[in-house]
C-alpha cells in the first residue's frame, strides 16, 4: 500500500451550481500526470511540478508551479530520492488539508533505484495507489475512479505482455544494456535484459576518466550491439565511446515525455520497439 498521509481536514472549493468540484492533483512527473488523468478523467485537474524535458533529480519549480502545490487536494511523488530537489518544496508548500502519496512506498526496490515504473507491473501498482487516494478524497467519484482504473489496468496488462513478447524476440546473447543513466534496472529485471554498464548513476554527475575507460572496455568485452541515451540528457561521453567502438547510439525514455511519446503506454511501446530494432 502506498504511503497515504492525511494531513488535515479536506476543504472543498465552492463550485458553480450543478457542477462537481474537480479534485486538484499536483504530481512530480508527467508520467504520473498521465496516470492521474487516466484514473480521474473529468473529475480531476492535474498539474505537474517538473515540466517536459526537465530532469526530476535536479529541477526546482518556479513560483507558478509552487502556487498550484499550495492549493492541491492530492500531491503525488515517486519517492526514493527521485525528486531530491523537490523534497523541501513539497514539504513546505503542501496544504495541511492535502493527501500526500509516495508511489514507490512499499514496493520491492532494486539497489534503492527509484525508476520502478519501467516495469509495467510496478506501474500497475502506482495506478492502484492513485485510484485509492482519489476515492478517499472524493468518495462521490469512487465508482468512476474504479471503473476508469479497471479499463486502464487492463490496457497496462496487455502492454506488459507486448513488451515481454517484443524483448523475447531478441536473441538472448544480444539482450545487453549499456545506458548513460542508471534508470533501467527494473526494465531489465522484468523483461530479461542484462545491465552491462552505465555512464553515471544519476544525472548531473560528471563521469570520471575511469568511468569512461570502464565503459569503453565493457562495450568491447561484452560485444554490445548498441548503447542507449535518453532524449533529455546530454550523453556526449556515451556517444564518443560508441563511436570508438563502432556501435549504434539508440534512445530509451525513462521519464521524459514529448510530443510523440506523450503517454506512459507510448513510452513503453517506444522502448520495446527501439530495443528490438537496436539489439535484435
Amino acid at each position: 500500500m502506498a504511503s497515504v498521509l492525511l494531513i488535515g481536514c479536506q476543504e472543498e472549493e465552492e463550485a458553480e451550481e450543478g457542477e462537481t468540484p474537480r479534485v486538484s492533483v499536483v504530481v512530480s512527473l508527467a508520467i504520473f500526470a498521465d496516470f492521474a488523468r487516466q484514473v480521474g478523467g473529468d473529475r480531476v485537474d492535474v498539474s505537474t511540478l517538473v515540466p517536459a524535458g526537465a530532469d526530476p533529480h535536479t529541477y526546482e519549480p518556479g513560483p507558478s508551479r509552487v502556487a498550484k502545490l499550495t492549493k492541491a487536494d492530492l500531491v503525488i511523488v515517486n519517492g526514493l530520492g527521485l525528486e531530491a530537489a523537490l523534497e523541501d518544496v513539497v514539504e513546505e508548500n503542501t496544504s495541511s488539508s492535502a493527501i500526500l502519496v509516495e508511489l514507490a512506498e512499499g514496493l520491492p526496490v532494486i539497489d534503492k533505484n527509484p525508476h520502478l515504473w519501467l516495469d509495467v507491473l510496478n506501474a500497475i501498482a502506482y495506478v492502484e495507489h492513485i485510484r485509492d487516494a482519489l476515492a478517499e478524497i472524493d468518495p462521490a467519484g469512487a465508482d468512476t475512479y474504479r471503473a476508469n482504473a479497471d479499463g486502464y489496468l487492463a490496457e497496462l496488462r496487455t502492454l506488459d505482455e507486448g513488451v515481454a513478447a517484443a524483448i523475447d524476440s531478441i536473441p538472448p546473447e544480444r539482450r545487453k544494456l549499456v545506458t548513460f543513466h542508471d534508470a533501467f534496472p527494473y526494465l531489465a529485471h522484468r523483461y530479461g535484459l542484462e545491465m552491462v554498464a552505465v555512464v553515471v548513476a544519476s544525472p548531473g554527475k560528471e563521469p570520471s576518466a575511469k568511468d569512461v575507460a570502464n565503459l569503453v572496455d565493457a562495450i568491447a568485452a561484452e560485444d554490445v550491439p548498441a548503447v542507449f541515451k535518453e532524449p533529455q540528457l546530454n550523453a556526449r561521453i556515451l556517444e564518443l565511446a560508441a563511436d570508438d567502438a563502432g556501435v549504434e547510439v539508440c534512445t530509451l525514455h525513462s521519464a521524459a515525455l514529448d510530443k510523440k511519446v506523450n503517454t506512459y503506454v507510448k513510452l513503453m511501446r517506444f522502448n520495446a520497439k527501439e530495443l528490438t530494432r537496436c539489439l535484435g
